[in-house]
């Protein structure tokens, strides 16, 4: 623990190897992301009424990356770590444990804790030729219709493919390969870690060849090959190579430039399914998705245009979506700052079509921009309230302003979600983000409001209002304070706020000793609830207690 508690006072340390050794000439950089958070719990034991706090416990967690780098080869290391503190009591003389961290299925140093080697991985280069990869590798094609696997660290997500990865260059053409197991992350960085399980390894097989500068455009060509393990396969994970192929994907993607004096992008995937498990059907049903989008420039005035069809394409995620993450996402069309519990649905929707259009004006200071979609969501059951099909019509009108005394960006707009039958779901929402002096000081303010209308469901839920407001003012270089507020009376939010019982308080204090470290203290409370980034929905919980955390960057 001693070189985590070092390198989070450090910060990323990159050196110079010197020497004729392998390592030889050689650069080592490594980073770290360190974290001690303090959970507070209202749970009390029976008998020990009296005693307040009781389940209170520390949590301390650790990303440790390592990269190694010399001439055209790239070594990489994530030790991922984390611990818990006062978790445990003596009751009658026999050892209690409050919550349970890690099972007897994963290794442990400790019962209270649990480390784990996350991602390895070697790099080759070959010039311009190409390059292979060996280990833990990210792999997208495309738009990200048919395969999506990134990490996606503003929700906590960070699975890999542990396997090979090749990318071959010539000419005018690239072909990319990649085959491997989902490697998901045991340890979260963010969200509290508890019963923590064996991975269970998903088989990708994908390839893609791109052809440039062909004719008007640019072309691609690309296939899948999934196969989900039905359970737990960690022991002898090769065991997924011999099993029945559940999923394929073939597509293809043209980007044309300057066509008929405007931009396009086009994307067409073709899903079969050898069985209806995935999809929830009887007998199986093959699937499609399309995207296109185009810009056009008029003068002071860009206009994009994008349009979808997504018809059993979430079909691939149905075994991955439970355990936190997503194997394929598309482009939504979605204003992923609101998104609600309710609208979260048709993020995921199985069976949807949409358009979204906007216009911003690119003359002045001011730049205000008006986006208009209209999506039609036919699929039924699944995440979804509503119990007949839905046309979702939503606005949104903003500006932004990059002067040299302040900056703003603001936005708002009204959803609508018109059902066929039972009503209409409604949405008005606000948000901005304002950068500004306060004499020689730098202040910054961002703040959000939405304000939702139930329909009519099976399950009726009482209207809600989110407000949630952030203000910090940089009083140095180095040292940075922001206040924090949440309030939510969203019915189905599963956190208490520590003011009112829906209100939320915090406060922070932001240190940057160098340019590539930034320590952070927090102390109060924030809410759970649905967060959205790159198509990808996760519905997060709250926090109250303290935090300290320590990252640094490359």
């Amino acid at each position: 623990m001693s070189l985590w508690v070092f390198l989070a006072v450090s910060g990323a340390v990159a050196a110079d190897l010197e020497g004729d050794g392998l390592f030889g000439d050689g650069q080592l950089a490594v980073s770290e992301d360190f974290e001690i958070r303090y959970w507070t719990s209202d749970r009390v034991l029976e008998g020990f009424e009296d005693r307040p706090r009781l389940f209170d416990y520390v949590e301390q967690v650790s990303r440790t990356n390592l990269l190694f780098s010399k001439d055209a080869v790239q070594v990489g290391l994530q030790f991922d770590e984390v611990m818990l503190f006062a978790n445990r009591y003596y009751l009658d003389d026999v050892l209690q444990y409050e919550r349970s961290i890690v099972p007897r299925d994963l290794l442990s140093p400790a019962p209270d804790q649990f480390l784990n080697l996350d991602k390895i991985f070697i790099k080759r280069k070959f010039g311009r030729k190409g390059t292979v990869q060996v280990g833990d590798h990210y792999a997208s094609f495309g738009r990200g219709l048919a395969l999506n696997l990134i990490k996606n660290t503003d929700i906590d997500i960070d699975t890999s493919l542990r396997g090979v990865q090749s990318t071959v260059r010539q000419g005018d053409w690239q072909f990319t390969a990649a085959v491997g197991l989902t490697n998901q992350q045991q340890v979260a960085q963010d969200n509290p870690n508890l019963d923590i399980r064996p991975n269970v390894n998903h088989l990708v097989a994908g390839g893609r060849l791109d052809l440039y500068d062909v004719g008007p455009g640019n072309w691609g060509l690309h296939g899948v090959v999934y196969q989900f393990a039905s359970e737990d396969v960690t022991e002898d994970p090769l065991d997924a190579f011999s099993q029945d192929v559940d999923a394929v994907v073939v597509g293809a993607t043209s980007e044309l430039s300057g066509l008929g004096g405007l931009d396009w992008y086009v994307e067409g995937d073709w899903f079969h399914y050898t069985s209806g498990e995935l999809l929830g059907t009887e007998e199986a049903e093959d699937g499609l998705a399309l995207y296109g989008s185009t810009a056009a420039y008029l003068g002071a005035v860009t206009m994009f245009v994008e349009a979808k069809h997504y018809k059993n394409t979430e079909g691939v995620n149905a075994m991955t979506g439970p355990e936190g993450y997503e194997l394929a996402s598309g482009p939504t069309l979605e204003y992923e700052r609101v998104i609600t519990e309710d609208s979260a649905a048709a993020v995921n929707s199985n069976d949807i079509s949409g358009v979204k259009v906007r216009f911003d004006w690119m003359k002045g200071a001011w730049v205000p921009h008006l986006e208009v979609s209209v999506s039609r969501d036919r699929e039924l059951g699944g995440l979804h309230f509503n119990e007949s099909p839905e046309t979702i019509v939503h606005p949104v009108l903003g500006a932004d302003h990059f002067g040299q005394t302040f900056q703003l960006l603001v936005n708002g707009g009204y959803r609508i979600d018109v059902r066929d039958e039972h009503g209409t779901d409604r949405l008005a929402h606000f948000d901005l983000a304002f950068d500004f002096p306060i004499g020689p000081l730098h202040g910054e303010l961002t703040a959000d409001y939405k304000q939702f209308w139930w329909g009519e469901n099976a399950n009726q839920q009482h209207d809600f209002q989110e407000l949630s407001a952030a203000f910090g003012v940089k009083l140095s270089h180095d040292w940075t304070v922001l206040l924090y507020q949440d309030f939510t009376d969203n019915p189905l939010i599963s956190s208490e706020g520590n003011l009112t019982e829906t209100l939320y308080g915090a406060a922070e204090l932001q240190w940057k000793p160098v340019s590539a470290t930034t320590v952070k203290a927090f102390y109060g409370a924030y809410k759970a609830g649905i967060r959205c980034a790159g198509g990808q929905c996760r519905n997060l919980p709250g926090f109250e207690g303290a935090r300290l955390s320590v990252s640094s960057t490359f």
